[in-house]
């Protein structure tokens, strides 16, 4: 290849390198969520509705944990998930130690997301993790209402903003 050859081809390809080099356009954020004011609890075939009080009159938990969408660590409060469960009726114990292993919870937002959890994920008889209904967010009240907050989830795709509903369904032959 001569020099003038090479040249040519540089002055060609500078601007695809360049291109290649700048930096992506930021992803439109996600719409704000419509906030959720309550949460209801599906087990064994009952419902039971829990409101903001109810939850912040639960024993809470302080969790801290990253948030890999603004990579900035977040301290979030509110009741475990557990407790939450135990008050609907799934309480933790030898007799219910068989159905919580066969058991998984459907956490639903307010816009129709939603994510899955074994139970053995959210009772402490099984995990070190404290996956929460955060209420605050920082010490201020969650934007959206109600947050279902996993610290030990490598990223934030199962939390779940506008936590309106909870459903735990148990497998065949676990009772």
């Amino acid at each position: 290849m001569n020099l003038t050859t090479a040249l040519a081809t540089l002055l060609l390809l500078s601007p695809v390198v360049l291109a290649a080099q700048a930096p992506m356009p930021a992803m439109p954020a996600k719409p704000p969520v419509a906030p959720s004011a309550t949460l209801t609890v599906t087990f064994d075939g009952n419902t039971t509705e829990f409101s903001r009080a109810s939850l912040s009159s639960m024993p809470q938990q302080t969790i801290t944990a990253l948030d890999s969408h603004t990579n900035k660590t977040v301290t979030f409060t509110g009741p475990l998930v557990a407790d939450v469960l135990a008050k609907a009726g799934l309480i933790p114990g030898d007799k219910t130690h068989a159905l919580i292993l066969r058991s998984y919870v459907t956490a639903t937002g307010t816009d129709g997301y939603f994510v899955v959890y074994s139970g053995a994920e959210l009772e402490p008889m099984f995990t070190s993790g404290k996956v929460i209904v955060a209420l605050t967010q920082g010490g201020a009240p969650v934007a959206s209402g109600l947050q279902l907050v996993n610290p030990l989830d490598a990223k934030p795709a199962r939390w779940v903003h506008g936590l309106a509903a909870l459903t735990v369904t148990t497998t065949a032959g676990a009772k």
